[in-house]
């Protein structure tokens, strides 16, 4: 301990944290971490050179990267045109933001403003088929190291070169009228109806309350199990199968229900020589927010593939390409998706706080992350608020918290905290530390 306070009083960090490490009592095998002032170097390490599967703090690199390749600018855009012969194009460019997320949490409205958007161009009718043009990304809409039993959960939603709603679902289970009742299942976008297997009965006793929603293994959407008959439903969001297909006929319907009828059919294609009529784009920095405070998995994929080539193994390599070229340790970096969400990814405090440091006057980058209280940290450190920007990370034997402190003077503190393997005391070290540099100068 007596070494770890003079590397501290020599780096000039005002605060001892060896004690802080030593009273959590976790096992120092499974633990990394690294803090000091922005600007400076690190001032504590503690297995910093460990790669270590990093969870959803993987989705810091993959920001930082979009920052450095695609820049603060970037904007995704999805634009409609007007075929020769008549058909309507849309074309993709991966932008996850077509949703009800900005829209009062209705997912209908973003696609219906398309359709009042080409109502204004004149568009009455589409006298052809509409096509779609996803081809910006590939078809590979899983990335193959997602854990096969999770691909029916929504942090597991398929990405595409067009995607609608979070390619999800939003499926909720209410009560029937009386014990003994079928269940009443909604769906959204409600403009869609898709197969649904109801299965779910309504109870009166809260102990066989249990709901299951999924996948059906011959119907597109399964309910079965049991809903409380004085509860508010359940609520779930299930990952469509073919996000492309998904957006193609939600957008038909957005258009159906503005009186636009499409007289073809819908399908995937690339058109030559096609009139942009309407741009819905969507700037990098709301991307990242949703990305980063939300920790929403479809977002880091989406903005992984727009940065390579359209495919998962490009976006890896663009990040780990954007972080060398940034100045940043890399050695033990290994790259397998955006989100976090595979286990094959490995990563160092060394490098995440290379990160932070990089990024650390970038508002795009920073104000994308939690602030105490909100997003992921909707439970933790709400008496800090805005003193604190982080980014949590979970997944089986994984902990990770990661990002800024500001302490009591305004003094400004990265801190990386990665845990693999044991995690008894991990969320409890992980607290005292924000909570030692929040009382720092």
């Amino acid at each position: 301990m007596a070494a770890w306070l003079v590397v501290l009083l020599a780096a000039g960090l005002p605060v001892e944290l060896a004690p802080v490490v030593d009273a959590a009592k976790v096992d120092a095998p499974d633990l990394s971490i690294a803090a000091g002032r922005v600007g400076e170097p690190a001032s504590f390490l503690r297995g910093a050179d460990v790669a270590r599967i990093p969870a959803s703090n993987q989705k810091l690199l993959t920001a930082a990267a979009a920052l450095r390749r695609l820049g603060r600018d970037y904007k995704f855009e999805t634009t409609v045109a007007r075929a020769p012969n008549g058909d309507l194009v849309v074309i993709g460019s991966g932008d996850p933001n077509l949703s009800g997320r900005w829209f009062g949490g209705d997912p209908k409205k973003v696609l219906l403003r398309l359709a009042d958007d080409l109502a204004a161009h004149g568009v009455t009718r589409v006298d052809g088929d509409l096509v779609l043009d996803a081809s910006r990304f590939d078809d590979v809409f899983v990335h193959p190291d997602w854990p096969a039993d999770q691909l029916d959960r929504w942090y597991a939603a398929p990405v595409a070169g067009l995607v609608y709603n979070d390619s999800c679902w939003d499926v909720t289970v209410h009560p029937g009228a009386r014990a003994g009742a079928a269940a009443r299942v909604a769906v959204e976008p409600s403009f869609l109806a898709p197969d649904v297997a109801n299965r779910c009965l309504t109870v009166a006793s809260r102990d066989e309350h249990v709901v299951h929603i999924g996948r059906g293994t011959e119907t597109e959407l399964e309910v079965r199990g049991r809903v409380l008959a004085s509860s508010a439903g359940v609520t779930e969001s299930v990952p469509v199968r073919d996000p492309v297909a998904f957006f193609g006929e939600a957008f038909r319907a957005a258009l159906a229900a503005r009186g636009i009828p499409v007289s073809g059919v819908v399908r995937r294609g690339r058109v030559e020589g096609a009139t942009p009529l309407v741009v819905y784009s969507s700037r990098l920095d709301r991307t990242l927010s949703v990305m980063l405070t939300r920790s929403q998995n479809l977002y880091a994929e989406c903005v992984l593939k727009a940065l390579g080539d359209g495919t998962f193994r490009g976006g890896a390599g663009a990040v780990a390409e954007a972080l060398a070229a940034e100045g940043i340790p890399t050695e033990g970096l290994v790259v397998s998706d955006g989100s976090g969400l595979s286990r094959a990814n490995r990563a160092t405090a060394r490098t995440f706080y290379g990160t932070l440091q990089a990024f650390a006057d970038a508002p795009e980058f920073v104000g994308a992350l939690a602030p105490g209280g909100d997003g992921t940290l909707e439970r933790r450190f709400r008496d800090l608020g805005d003193r604190v920007r982080l980014k949590t990370g979970t997944l089986r034997g994984v902990s990770a918290l990661s990002g800024y402190v500001t302490g009591r003077e305004g003094g400004r503190y990265v801190l990386v905290v990665l845990a693999n393997g044991g995690l008894e005391n991990v969320r409890a070290l992980q607290d005292a530390l924000v909570a030692r540099l929040a009382r720092a100068p």
